[in-house]
């Protein structure tokens, strides 16, 4: 039999490789000396690189990832809990040497246009170097996460090189600073996608101020000095009491400069997730910056306030483009003067004004999280989305004391489009407004209802009305027993959410027999995920 890289045309041999992974390749170099030369020179087989998933995974286009900014929205709430939980699964990454970097990029060459290292605390500056040196200038999608090895000089100098070309940038949990984000900023004019989620060193001066047609970059640390933990001397060189122009001139400090407008990329997706020095001044920034593209904000975990809402509902562009907003787990407290109580009515709730012009402005809303326990997320504010912004897809707002079933039952009767809910530590919505909400958004997908005060009647709604449903978490719902569970999965119809439903926890609900759990396995599909106490039973 002869060999198949000699008898087959190139082409079609290229086609056949550019099914397997990395991995796979390099294997196949070990066949013969004609496989290793062959493959090795073929630099499109080398020319996408994502160490983010395991055998078999889909290869996923650039504008499909970048869509996906609007589906962090959906996930990023509830892969926290699952992981505070201990329910997340293991996720197959894996990690690459600089040895390995340099390799790649030697074979790929000007040919390599996504570098995604979603997992890469082995990966310094001479691995990416290495990018540099061997000509890998057209790459459009750059992931480098969970990295503190790569610094500051180095990034700066890639993305001057490589700049022109970006269009999704994912610098998760790296020591990335403000000066270098600037940089990107500037160097990426078709830059569409960006994630500094978990950057401890991002800070609103990461984005420009706007001064009449400019915008101006504030005065940064220099990335040249160590980035280790803060300390004394640093918070002090950087003290309010220092004006602008003594700090341009330190050697500490990167000097403020300006850009026109043209010169700024039409950014779509943006997320500071865990960036604890993101403030409200940020929120102004980044709508006057990219008015006119951003669709998907992510600020979770930060230092922001319900201010927030305001500051985007006065902005001066109206409406906004913004279809997704996150803001879970934000500071509750806007602060103790006669502004904020003006603000918040006195700590009841954001003013009937501020809701108005918010819904106003976010009239294409589609994505919205709002939970995390904050006290200003009140029936008023959900209403008045709800009644306005009627395209809603996805909802969360976990752990909201202060809602009630008023604002479920506006939900049914305004969003019947929903397909993703979290209502989960609510607890004063009750079956009532449960079942308004299930009655009349027919299309839910994914429904969280832990901790509810909610008995067997919301579950057998559920099973007659959500025929689409695929997740459902009833974790800590003490009043549902067995009945409750079998009317979900087999309906008024007799088949319910039978076929569709692909997660089940009940953790904590001590009316539920282990038999129940054995009986929804038994009927559920083969791959389908159902919790109980705490352990995954498949």
């Amino acid at each position: 039999m002869s060999d198949p890289i000699v008898a087959l045309p190139a082409d079609i041999s290229i086609l056949i490789f550019r099914h397997m992974e990395l991995y796979e390749i390099a294997r196949c170099m070990l066949v013969s000396k004609t496989w290793y030369y062959s493959l090795d020179k073929w630099a499109v087989l080398w020319s996408d690189v994502d160490m983010g998933g395991g055998p078999g995974k889909a290869k996923i286009s650039l504008k499909e990832r970048i869509d996906a900014g609007l589906d962090h929205i959906i996930s990023s709430s509830r892969q926290s809990q699952e992981f505070h939980q201990g329910r997340n699964r293991t996720q197959n990454v894996k990690c690459l040497y600089d040895e390995n970097i340099k390799t790649i990029a030697r074979r790929a060459g000007a040919a390599m246009w996504r570098l995604a290292l979603r997992f890469s605390p082995l990966t310094s500056d001479a691995g990416i170097s290495a990018l540099l040196h061997f000509g890998c200038v057209n790459i459009r999608h750059l992931e480098i996460r969970a990295n503190r090895r790569i610094s500051n000089t180095m990034l700066e100098t890639l993305f001057k090189t490589i700049g022109g070309r970006l269009e999704y940038v994912g610098l998760g949990t790296t020591e990335v600073s403000d000066y270098v984000v600037q940089q990107l900023l500037v160097s990426a004019p078709s830059l569409v996608f960006l994630d500094l989620s978990f950057c401890r060193y991002i800070t609103s001066d990461a984005f420009p101020v706007a001064e009449s047609s400019r915008f101006i970059f504030s005065s940064t640390k220099n990335p040249e000095l160590e980035m280790g933990p803060l300390d004394e001397s640093n918070s002090t060189a950087s003290s309010s009491d220092q004006s602008q122009d003594s700090l341009d001139t330190q050697v500490n400090f990167h000097p403020r400069f300006s850009v026109d407008s043209g010169s700024l990329p039409k950014l779509k997706v943006l997320l500071l997730d865990g960036c604890s020095g993101i403030r409200n001044t940020v929120v102004r920034r980044v709508l006057a910056a990219f008015e006119d593209s951003i669709c998907t904000l992510g600020m979770s975990r930060t230092c922001l306030t319900m201010q927030a809402i305001q500051l985007i509902g006065t902005f001066h562009k109206r409406p906004l483009k913004l279809t997704g907003l996150t803001m879970n787990e934000i500071l509750t407290r806007i602060g103790d003067d006669e502004a904020a109580r003006a603000l918040t009515n006195n700590w009841l709730g954001l003013t009937a004004g501020i809701i108005k012009s918010f819904t106003m402005a976010a009239l294409q809303l589609v994505h919205l999280a709002l939970g995390g326990g904050n006290n200003l997320v009140t029936d008023s504010l959900i209403i008045g989305i709800s009644q306005t912004c009627r395209n809603l897809l996805s909802i969360d707002v976990h752990d909201s004391l202060r809602l009630g079933d008023r604002c479920l039952i506006a939900l049914g009767e305004n969003c019947v489009e929903l397909k993703h809910v979290n209502i989960g530590g609510c607890i004063g919505c009750s079956d009532e407004g449960v079942i308004a909400m299930v009655h009349g958004c027919q299309e839910i997908e994914e429904l969280d209802i832990s901790t509810l005060n909610i008995t067997d009647h919301t579950l057998t709604a559920i099973g007659a009305s959500l025929l689409h449903l695929q997740r459902l978490f009833v974790d800590y719902c003490r009043r549902i027993t067995d009945d409750g569970i079998r009317n979900v999965l087999v309906g008024s119809n007799g088949l319910g959410c039978m076929f569709t439903l692909k997660q089940l926890s009940l953790v904590q609900c001590r009316n539920i027999n282990e038999s129940v759990v054995e009986w929804c396995k038994a009927r559920l599909n083969p791959d389908a995920l159902v919790i109980c106490d705490s352990s995954a039973h498949r």
